[in-house]
């Protein structure tokens, strides 16, 4: 038992340095130069990985029960823990379509709003005032998914192998097809496509 609880306190420990430097350093500002989140969040805990091996490093020289080694797994263990902290939190907050409808409820909670009325506010704040869109589009060029040319975003083979793994994914998880297959596209995008792959016959 009381090795278990010593383990349980090794870990814990790292896993209270990582995420706590995380914290810290999006706090500060640091690397706000990348643009999206999600990337900086995982170079921040890279940065909080090492600062947590150091850490531990010295803790092992001062208690030689604990080895390089077990500082190494409880760096990795907690490195696991603030890369799902990372998506469950802040990446949610910062792409999620819900937390921005109910973000503008809050604003008027003593008001009703109807579909048609978040729909509106979402067609013009989040897509026209935030340029939602757009931003995602240029998120995308930057994770090579999407390249730009005269006509506007191309498709990358990356784009591609990418949209097969989330319906992959979307088939063994159940999530809703919709966003996944072409079937959600206008018309006028299924014609645009059709001509396409005619065109590469």
């Amino acid at each position: 038992m009381r090795a278990f609880l010593a383990a349980a306190a090794w870990f814990s420990a790292a896993v209270l340095l990582v995420v706590g430097a995380v914290i810290a350093l999006f706090w500060i500002g640091f690397l706000h130069q990348i643009s999206i989140l999600f990337y900086r969040g995982l170079v921040l805990i890279a940065v909080g990985a090492v600062f947590c091996f150091v850490v531990l490093l010295l803790a092992s020289r001062k208690w030689p029960v604990w080895k390089p080694r077990d500082a190494v797994s409880a760096c990795a263990f907690a490195c696991g823990v603030a890369v799902c902290l990372l998506i469950v939190l802040p990446v949610t907050i910062d792409r999620s379509v819900s937390v921005f409808i109910l973000t503008r409820m809050a604003a008027l909670p003593d008001r009703a709003f109807t579909p048609a009325e978040m729909r509106a506010t979402f067609t013009e704040v989040y897509l026209g005032r935030y340029r939602q869109i757009e931003r995602r589009l240029e998120e995308q060029e930057i994770s090579g998914n999407v390249a730009r040319d005269a006509g506007g975003f191309r498709i990358t083979r990356q784009g591609l192998a990418f949209v097969w793994l989330a319906r992959f994914l979307s088939k063994v998880f159940q999530t809703d097809p919709r966003f996944v297959t072409v079937d959600g596209l206008p018309e006028s995008h299924k014609v645009t496509a059709s001509g396409m792959k005619g065109g590469h016959r």
